[in-house]
């Protein structure tokens, strides 16, 4: 069962009858890639209205890694979400910010829910994501922390807040680094399969201070979940699919009001864990961002702003990546080749050392 099927279950009981659960939390957090711009009034929209306004205005989401369109039809369609309350849907593209943001809040039966979308299939989202890794914080994560202070002035219930992938990150800086008098009104956050954070934030009084709050999900083959560093313990739950698919929150296997848990992580997850964090740690932060800019000018220099311009175009993308390299100077050359050359030494040494065992 998923969370199509969770609704299929549970759709007709109501959230006054049955309270908020797990699985609620990552419908929130899924319904958040809706684009919805244009469909929500200043007094809220609720989300059948949301709905039929979004079939009108003909959206068309499905060339998206996460495609929310089947999550709002049934949500549109059932007792239990229908009337669940959508406010104060922001969202913004800035290629020279390197910022890729999105926030909605969902009012339901004397709760709210702060929802932050994850990464989208827009090269500069997936830009922020890797600037993460040496950036003491990014754009996005400064939108976050800036929307959780304005919407909590404007919402007088206390409240959950979370999101799916880049979103889950968002969520957990958001909640840390707030306003200190809204700390006490965050009931909970959620970070499903949300990457962690680098060393400055994640030894941070501020990021230390929501742990106690914060429920990170992730998948058994996680890939995005297990990157950089989270402090918080990690729920392991089962999916349908496998590798990178496992992102999907379509796959996630729910049992009743939660998700299925799983055993652990699985091996190839910890490699890949083990892998990446060894390898990051061991760049420095200027070795990271000249390899990072460097693959996304080389790739948006062909034009393509999407993961789908990439796969339409990818021989002009091809032809426009190496020409890029032909026209590197030696020294960045080299320095990518290091850095490259590193990864795959200390894949080597995680298997020799036993750490890896396929």
């Amino acid at each position: 069962m998923n969370i199509l099927d969770y609704l299929d279950w549970r759709g007709d009981i109501k959230f006054k009858e049955r309270g908020f659960n797990e699985v609620d939390n990552l419908i929130f957090s899924t319904l958040a890639y809706v684009e919805m711009d244009g469909l929500i009034d200043e007094k809220g929209t609720e989300i059948s209205e949301v709905y039929e306004k979004y079939k009108s205005a003909k959206y068309d989401q499905s060339n998206m890694i996460i495609n929310p369109a089947p999550l709002l039809e049934r949500t549109a369609k059932s007792e239990r979400y229908k009337n669940v309350l959508v406010k104060y849907y922001v969202s913004k593209i800035d290629t020279e910010k390197q910022l890729q943001f999105s926030a909605v809040t969902f009012e339901f039966a004397e709760n709210a829910y702060i929802a932050f979308r994850g990464t989208d299939n827009t090269l500069v989202g997936w830009h922020e994501d890797c600037n993460m890794s040496y950036l003491p914080k990014t754009a996005g994560q400064c939108e976050a922390a800036n929307y959780l202070n304005e919407v909590s002035e404007k919402i007088k219930c206390d409240f959950i807040v979370g999101g799916h992938s880049k979103g889950g990150n968002f969520a957990v800086y958001a909640s840390a680094f707030c306003c200190s008098d809204i700390k006490s009104r965050i009931l909970k956050v959620y970070s499903n399969d949300g990457p962690g954070f680098n060393n400055t934030i994640a030894n941070s009084q501020e990021y230390l201070s929501v742990i106690p709050k914060t429920e990170h999900i992730i998948t058994d083959s996680s890939i995005v979940g297990i990157l950089l560093s989270s402090k918080s313990k990690s729920k392991v739950i089962k999916s349908s699919a496998m590798g990178f698919e496992q992102h999907n929150p379509y796959t996630w296997n729910v049992f009743c009001t939660e998700f299925e848990k799983a055993e652990g992580l699985s091996q190839a997850s910890i490699f890949m864990d083990t892998t990446t964090s060894r390898w990051i740690d061991s760049l420095s932060d200027e070795s990271k961002k000249i390899l990072i800019d460097s693959v996304f000018d080389s790739l948006e220099s062909s034009g393509a702003t999407t993961l789908n311009d990439i796969s339409d175009k990818k021989w002009e993308v091809y032809n426009s990546v190496i020409k890029a390299i032909t026209f590197m100077s030696s020294e960045k050359k080299n320095e990518i080749g290091q850095s490259i050359k590193k990864f795959f030494d200390v894949g080597r040494e995680v298997i020799v050392g036993g750490l890896y065992k396929p």
